[in-house]
């Protein structure tokens, strides 16, 4: 079935705006057909179409399920701002791999300090109902460095991909831990003094290898070890 964010009216459930329009005229729905819908909450609602009109549709709910897709972890990703395209890439992939948070920060090296709000709000829907998630992960306006600094010390653990580390990682950080932070630079790195002042901060600095990867390649491997060490 399709999957469909909507907000609730009553008993029902609303589909409006873009999704009504990729509802009607995408998929050429019809009253009777079934969808799911989401909400931004931890439940999957099984419903029938019961009217379109010409905005909006309704939606008689049939059952509700707790969504599966969900993280059981509370993983937020530090991004350091990259250009517009590497920033599309990475938010797809961050949210199939569980992240509950996307916080973008500026450095040394950041060109692009800007995104629209809008835009990136489509891009984390679209995103969601790929890997069928019932609620939207955060996205921040973007922060400063020193403003990210801070925000460390919130966390059970703080993972720092960073290409010059050479002592090998210790697994056993992430066990039995749930709120996780992932540090990730951008195309240009990080500069050498706000790497030192990162790994001042209580961190664990992981190699992704001798190969240097592109930052949304980075942000895929380092998630992906991240989610299976820690049960996500």
């Amino acid at each position: 079935m399709k999957r469909f964010f909507g907000r609730k009216q009553n008993e029902n459930i609303i589909i409006e705006g873009d999704e009504f329009l990729h509802l009607k005229k995408v998929l050429r729905l019809n009253e009777g057909d079934k969808v799911i819908a989401s909400v931004n909450d931890e439940n999957d609602y099984y419903c029938t179409i019961s009217k379109i009109n010409k905005n909006d549709c309704v939606l008689i709910v049939d059952n509700v399920e707790n969504c599966p897709a969900l993280p059981n972890k509370n993983i937020t990703l530090f991004q350091m701002m990259p250009k517009k395209d590497y920033f599309d890439a990475i938010l797809p992939k961050s949210i199939e791999l569980g992240v509950s948070e996307i916080v973008p920060f500026s450095s040394a090296y950041t060109q692009n300090k800007i995104f629209k709000r809008e835009r990136i709000q489509t891009q984390v829907q679209t995103a969601c109902k790929q890997c069928e998630r019932s609620k939207l992960p955060l996205v921040s306006d973007i922060i400063p460095f020193k403003q990210m600094l801070e925000k460390l010390k919130d966390f059970d653990v703080v993972i720092f991909a960073y290409e010059n580390e050479e002592k090998p990682f210790d697994a056993s950080v992430l066990q039995d831990k749930q709120k996780i932070a992932v540090i990730i630079g951008n195309e240009a790195g990080f500069s050498e003094e706000e790497a030192n002042a990162i790994q001042k901060q209580n961190v664990q600095s992981i190699s992704l290898g001798k190969r240097i990867l592109r930052c949304d390649t980075a942000v895929v491997a380092t998630l992906a070890l991240v989610s299976v060490l820690s049960g996500n």
